[in-house]
């Protein structure tokens, strides 16, 4: 079979960690959405911090000029706990932006008594928190994984998000709007294998000449350990709940050190972790020069990045796909 390039992690990693948070005393620093600033070209993360002082989450929001080295990040958060559908959290922030619109989408789950809702926020400038408007839960129900493609497709958006234990494809008019919960199932996990539990999308998805390029999670059961790791799927561009590629083993799977924490961590149940908390959590994917950039949460602690040749990779899926490979959907 085909052996698709290995990302390369950043020397640099992490590159975020929970004592560079200036505004809280924080536990953790991961599960970054990332998104290249169209007018600075700089690369945005909003990086989920768990407070240890209030055991809750926000956003913070982390400002890299190469990529690879944060070099800012600000002294608040960007969206903290305003909201009663906040109330306990505001977590794992996904970044668009849609180019025909001149503004970005910002999916993140929002915590509270109602449990684990996806919601949504938009905003002309990611530089500028004060410009983010919320627009509160899209789905109906517990669901805390969606990403929004960057284009409409027969113009509807096109969303993916995950009602238990699979990832959808949804479609929806307007963004303001709620979002449909039904759509056909994309992805789903397989027994006995790295995604044996449970998949999720990672970062949304972008175009190439191939179809969609996602990356995504999975999860192994917690009797395997709960281990997380990373693929990778491309989707048909204009028919996106058909899937051409879906990796066979993880393109990404934890074992730098700085990926496992044998624990205990106060933002994770460790009874979900029983070998230690093995994490890695796609959450950003950004093109930068001739690579594609991953940012993935690390632990459930820090904020890693890993990159690879975007030809490379691309060429490497084409003969793939061409062959047959790569494993099923569900």
């Amino acid at each position: 079979m085909i052996r698709l390039p290995a990302l390369q992690r950043f020397p640099t990693n992490p590159i975020v960690r929970p004592e560079r948070i200036p505004y809280a005393r924080a536990a953790g620093a991961f599960n970054a959405g990332a998104a290249i600033d169209h007018r600075t070209g700089s690369v945005v993360l909003l990086v989920r911090v768990f407070e240890s002082d209030t055991e809750r989450s926000s956003l913070a929001l982390a400002v890299s000029s190469d990529g690879e080295t944060v070099d800012e990040i600000l002294d608040r958060p960007v969206l903290t706990r305003e909201m009663p559908y906040e109330q306990w959290g505001v977590e794992d922030a996904r970044i668009t932006f849609l180019a025909d619109e001149g503004r970005y989408a910002i999916t993140y789950t929002g915590y509270s008594p109602d449990g684990p809702r996806v919601c949504l926020a938009t905003t002309d400038d990611l530089l500028a928190p004060e410009r983010y408007v919320r627009h509160g839960p899209r789905l109906a129900g517990e669901n805390k994984n969606c990403v929004v493609f960057p284009e409409r497709i027969d113009g509807r958006y096109a969303i993916l998000h995950r009602p238990m234990p699979r990832a959808v494809l949804a479609r929806a008019d307007a963004l303001e709007a709620e979002w449909p919960n039904d759509g056909p199932t994309v992805l789903g996990p397989r027994p006995g294998t790295w995604r044996s539990a449970r998949v999720g999308a990672g970062a949304p998805p972008v175009r190439t000449r191939l179809g969609w390029l996602l990356p995504f999670h999975g999860a192994t059961t917690i009797d395997e350990g709960n281990v997380y790791s990373m693929g990778w799927c491309v989707l048909d561009l204009e028919r996106p709940e058909r899937v051409r590629y879906v990796s066979d083993a993880p393109a990404l799977t934890p074992e730098a050190p700085y990926e496992i924490e044998p624990g205990p961590i106060p933002q994770v149940d460790m009874a979900n972790f029983r070998t230690g908390v093995r994490v890695v959590f796609p959450q950003g994917l950004v093109e930068r020069g001739a690579d594609y950039l991953v940012y993935y949460g690390a632990a459930d602690v820090s904020v890693a990045g890993a990159r690879v040749s975007k030809a490379a990779l691309l060429d490497a899926l084409d003969v793939a796909i061409a062959r047959g490979e790569g494993g099923v959907p569900w």
